[in-house]
């Protein structure tokens, strides 16, 4: 799974000064004259990241894609790194209520990592205009399927939620427990619907979400979420299970 976009974040800074890193840049300099005048990987990061227009800066890109084809580590992650203020405009085309802003890094991070992969990148008239086109368009494809899914993840939670008309579900001491536990916790219709059909009635994730979609990945963080206010108000109020009982 992708790291969060804080955790890459703190990866990436922390990548810059590493001996690998360093080694990378040193035999890539080698190979790619452009790359001569930059001292280290630090120097060419405060370069490529200026607004200022500089005809050098496509050819560098040129050459920083090869040398990734020609020694893929630790130079993606380096490349990404450079990438990632680009990436959070992108992200902000697709962002909105029906998308997770971790899920969406995820996903710009995988398609980013496919186009970069890409061995006729290099050779395009434009590197960088086209690495960031094809991650567009493989983001803009992977996403409208992801929605397309998680459309279908909403009803489902309300159905498995909802009493059978034919069949009335009676409600069991632990669940009665749980609402009022919610109810003062402040988690909310999802979280203990989350909590209930997983926890009370052993209903795996994967039935309401792909294994290991987005979608999937989104219900877990959200239960996950709901859990730890539970947590956190049980600890904070120790003589409540007393008072339930």
């Amino acid at each position: 799974m992708v790291p969060s976009r804080l955790a890459f974040l703190q990866e990436f800074e922390r990548e810059l000064d590493s001996i690998s890193l360093r080694d990378w840049f040193e035999s890539a300099r080698k190979r790619e004259p452009v790359l001569h005048e930059f001292s280290d990987p630090v120097a060419l990061r405060s370069f490529l990241q200026t607004d200022e227009r500089d005809p050098r800066k496509p050819q560098i890109w040129r050459a920083l894609v090869r040398s990734v084809h020609a020694q893929p580590e630790p130079a993606r992650l380096f490349v990404l790194g450079l990438l990632e203020p680009a990436f959070g405009h992108l992200m902000n085309r697709f962002a909105g209520d029906d998308l997770d802003g971790e899920d969406l890094w995820q996903e710009t991070i995988s398609c980013a990592l496919a186009a970069l992969s890409n061995p006729r990148l290099p050779k395009r008239p434009a590197v960088l205009a086209g690495l960031q086109l094809d991650t567009f368009y493989q983001l803009r494809r992977r996403l409208r399927g992801e929605l397309s899914r998680a459309k279908n993840t909403a009803p489902l939670l309300e159905e498995m939620s909802s009493p059978s008309r034919s069949q009335p579900r009676d409600t069991t001491d632990e669940e009665t427990v749980l609402v009022r536990l919610c109810r003062q916790a402040g988690v909310g219709k999802e979280g203990f619907t989350l909590i209930r059909l997983t926890r009370l009635q052993q209903t795996p994730l994967t039935e309401l979400a792909p294994h290991l979609s987005a979608a999937y990945y989104r219900l877990f963080r959200r239960r996950a979420a709901a859990e730890k206010r539970l947590d956190a108000w049980l600890a904070a109020h120790p003589d409540w299970r007393c008072r339930a009982k």
